[in-house]
């Protein structure tokens, strides 16, 4: 009798040995599986440290509004999400790149991809009728969610410049990109940007510890899909420094005039994520180069100007970094839009494999 609750003990204790190496070899599995996935988005981002000025953690000292910005961002009680800002400005019709027409028209079907984004979101716009089209790709989500707001175009920084930008354009020799040297509003647009992104952190319309720029066409090409979506925070991300898509190596002997003159690409302007006090400084830095460019009779679009600030060169010191994300391929314009969209979704669907192989092997 002895014996045989000896031996069922035995037989009990062999069966859960094996459901423990099945356990033990699934959890292995899947950290080895999530190990490799992450070393792998790290291996296709980069970022260039040869930066003239690190940030300080202490660089808001010395800055009343920066030291405004970091106060809202400590007593805030700020969620972990990610508020979202874009605008549009009405050019009418316009050529870019060879033979390309955007019209108001198709940045209407871009925006419908805003129906769908489940985060907070700012939008501004001169147009009545873009103002009422987004309160109506935005009336499934709550209304503190999003705040769309109408301005006039002539009272920002960005349009003050477009004469100034047109006359440079329009020296007899300076290089026809359409519309990037061609179009003064359409570099006015590409200004806002950062001029926007700071009145967001300075007037305090976001309740988030991060901020993005998106440029309406981002998403383009998941305009017309059906799902929501969420933007997350990128892997990897010292958010100290500013997260960027690279389009092209950074080159670090070019000069500004080389990039500006030549059209030159370092990183994507169709978007960028940040902290708020990082993306204070980094929209003021942005605006201070503009001018210094501005003053040399030299003007193209944010890339070319963004490129400039960070070339040894360029007598400029920037506040922050820019980290990079690419995966060195035809798409990287858009990588960072794409990588953190809906990340938790890809990490379940890269595990459902595993999952299935565990519940065989059981």
């Amino acid at each position: 009798m002895l014996l045989m609750m000896f031996g069922a003990r035995g037989d009990w204790l062999k069966e859960w040995q094996h459901y423990v190496k099945g356990l033990v070899l699934f959890v292995g599995i899947l950290y080895t599986s999530y190990v490799l996935f992450f070393a792998y988005l790290r291996l296709n981002s980069s970022s260039w440290d040869a930066r003239p000025t690190p940030m300080s953690e202490f660089m808001w000292r010395g800055d009343v509004g920066l030291e405004d910005v970091h106060s809202h961002v400590m007593k805030g009680h700020l969620s972990d999400d990610v508020t979202i800002i874009t605008a549009y400005f009405n050019l009418g019709k316009f050529t870019k790149g060879i033979g390309y027409s955007y019209t108001p028209r198709l940045y209407t079907q871009w925006m419908q991809v805003f129906a769908r984004l489940n985060n907070p979101l700012v939008v501004f716009t001169d147009s009545q009728d873009v103002y009422n089209h987004f309160v109506k790709l935005r009336q499934n989500f709550s209304s503190n969610q999003s705040k769309i707001i109408l301005l006039e175009r002539r009272k920002l920084w960005s349009f003050s410049l477009a004469g100034e930008i047109r006359d440079i354009y329009r020296q007899q020799h300076y290089p026809k990109y359409h519309p990037n040297t061609v179009n003064e509003n359409y570099s006015c647009v590409m200004h806002a940007k950062f001029e926007l992104v700071n009145k967001v952190i300075r007037e305090q319309l976001y309740k988030t510890k991060y901020l993005s720029w998106l440029d309406i066409g981002l998403f383009r090409d998941i305009a017309d899909e059906g799902t929501e979506f969420h933007i997350q925070t990128p892997p990897f991300w010292d958010e100290n420094k500013v997260a960027y898509s690279e389009v092209h190596d950074f080159d670090a002997t070019l000069t500004p005039v080389e990039v500006i003159l030549q059209n030159l690409v370092w990183v994507s302007g169709a978007m960028f994520l940040g902290r708020p006090e990082v993306l204070y400084m980094y929209t003021k830095d942005y605006m201070k180069a503009v001018r210094m460019l501005l003053d040399r009779s030299l003007m193209n679009t944010d890339q070319q100007v963004i490129y400039s600030m960070y070339l040894p060169s360029f007598n400029f010191k920037p506040h922050v970094d820019i980290q990079t994300y690419t995966t060195h391929s035809s798409g990287d314009w858009f990588y960072l839009g794409y990588l953190i969209k809906d990340r938790s979704d890809i990490k379940k669907r890269e595990m459902m494999p595993l999952v299935r192989f565990f519940l065989s092997y059981l």
